[in-house]
């Protein structure tokens, strides 16, 4: 047996003895197939870039320009250089945050950007800003360009510097001495970020948040919502997908309930049908990725 086959085994018998066996029973009638995209009601709650007509150049200088429909309108933000999109030895790439595009030149980046995109105390996130100075020990002047700049709704500045964890003495020494200088006054704060907090549940988890918030269906929020009020204690996600008239609709509108902080976990894992969930207070909705 595989390692992978062999866990999916292990996953199979955890979830029976949880009481979660009906999440492996095949789906036979359509009614009870997985439902995704594909589904009228889900693709109608997408939300695209607003349309916009722009000039289109045209080969030709005898002909006029002609209109041409722009979906996608996307920035680079405030970002000082965008890095080359192919590199042997980085997992280099870019993800989008309320239609800025945010660059990352290795895989750690991509997790730490993840995870701050779906707090929801921020306003913006940028990439490759800002650019930062420093003395060295002779005096000399060096430049360091932040990996991530970060605006909270409550107007406040943060730059996020990455690094392994094996680096932070080093990073540390950086960051005070570019906090000496005059250029640090830029933001209202300069952190240094690791594997420690861009963690690979972490990860998982804000891709699923991500998910949620483009393909939830506020009724069925609404109707879980309903659900969950009469719940009270810890209860697993799995048994939110019980007795329900699509599972893959449920489980969107538990991620969204999570998102906004209505349900939480205290486990900092990854969260799966058989992680435990407790219900917030009245406001005491924080969200799930601080």
């Amino acid at each position: 047996m595989s390692v992978i086959h062999s866990r999916s085994v292990a996953r199979k018998i955890a979830r029976r003895r949880a009481g979660l066996g009906f999440l492996d029973r095949r789906r036979r009638s359509p009614e009870e197939r997985v439902t995704g995209m594909q589904d009228p009601a889900l693709r109608s709650t997408v939300r695209f870039p607003e349309e916009r007509l722009v000039l289109a150049t045209q080969k030709l200088p005898s002909l006029e320009p002609q209109p041409r429909r722009v979906i996608h309108d996307r920035t680079h933000g405030l970002a000082t250089r965008v890095p080359p999109l192919k590199n042997m030895k980085t997992a280099r790439g870019w993800t989008y945050h309320r239609n800025v595009i945010v660059y990352h030149e290795s895989e750690l980046e991509h997790r730490v950007s993840l995870r701050l995109q779906v707090r929801n105390d921020v306003a913006a996130v940028h990439s490759q800003f800002p650019v930062f100075q420093y003395l060295d020990d002779d005096g000399k002047l060096h430049q360091h360009t932040a990996d991530l700049f970060v605006v909270y709704d409550d107007g406040s500045r943060q730059a996020i510097i990455i690094k392994h964890e094996h680096k932070r003495e080093e990073m540390e020494a950086l960051i005070k001495r570019i906090k000496a200088h005059p250029s640090s006054q830029q933001v209202d704060d300069i952190v240094l970020r690791t594997e420690l907090y861009g963690t690979i549940e972490a990860a998982e988890n804000a891709h699923m948040i991500r998910w949620s918030r483009e393909y939830h269906d506020q009724a069925d929020v609404d109707e879980l919502m309903g659900v969950v009020g009469t719940l009270h204690g810890w209860f697993r996600f799995g048994s939110l997908l019980k007795d329900c008239p699509s599972i893959e609709r449920r489980r969107v509108a538990i991620w969204r309930l999570i998102d906004t902080g209505f349900l939480f976990s205290v486990t900092g894992e990854k969260i799966t049908e058989l992680t435990w969930l407790g219900r917030a207070s009245a406001g005491g909705a924080t969200g799930l990725l601080g």
